[in-house]
């Protein structure tokens, strides 16, 4: 018995060595979109298979005073108040699992002039807050991002995108997700031929036992 706990014991330490070393992977979208007082998405989708470590995002966007400021612009057109107030992003992992990266505010004091065109990275690790003023740079987001630990990486993961009233478009330019994860182990042909040698023993010994 003590044997047969030896040889299970390495043949696990074989799948574990196969996929031991952490790796990031990047995937982006770039399809421009404006909505204003609508709704829609972005795919971001991973063909890689791994447990997710940490989650990153950036996302390129703007919220100005009408008109819009197109997809080539930097800075808003409009001079009035943006509303910044009245809009949100959220990332959507391939299980459904849903973390809000800005959302809506219930006051705002109607002093906004718009940012323009930003880039925000959303990072848990991040010393700032995101909000309630739009601005560059890397904040933690309204909802942790660790709520995707341990998922797997594999599938579409999606980028929601709402602006809750007419007039003052949110418009996407582009988003990117990092993510670092543990690889599914996929072992060597060697490490293969080894892993089949332990469970033929195994199974030998069993059945001598019998």
């Amino acid at each position: 018995m003590r044997h047969m706990h030896r040889l299970a014991g390495f043949v696990f330490s074989l799948l574990l060595s196969a996929g031991a070393s952490a790796a990031v992977l990047n995937t982006t979208n770039t399809t421009y979109g404006v909505f204003d007082g609508s709704e829609g998405t972005r795919a971001l989708r991973v063909d890689a298979r791994g447990t997710v470590r940490d989650v990153n995002i950036t996302v390129e966007f703007s919220k100005c005073d009408d008109p819009p400021i197109g997809p080539n612009g930097t800075r808003c057109l409009g001079s009035g108040d943006p509303f910044e107030e009245e809009f949100m992003l959220r990332l959507i992992g391939p299980n459904g699992t849903a973390v809000d990266l800005v959302q809506a505010y219930s006051t705002y004091d109607g002093s906004g002039r718009g940012a323009g065109r930003v880039i925000v990275t959303f990072d848990d690790e991040a010393l700032q807050a995101a909000g309630p003023r739009i601005a560059g740079g890397s904040f933690r987001p309204a909802q942790a991002l660790s709520a995707f630990d341990g998922m797997n990486t594999f599938g579409s993961w999606t980028l929601y995108l709402q602006d809750f009233a007419p007039g003052d478009p949110l418009e996407f330019f582009s988003a990117r997700l990092g993510i670092t994860y543990d690889p599914a182990p996929v072992p060597e042909p060697a490490t293969l031929a080894m892993l089949g040698l332990g469970l033929g023993l195994i199974g030998m010994r069993s059945a001598r036992k019998r």
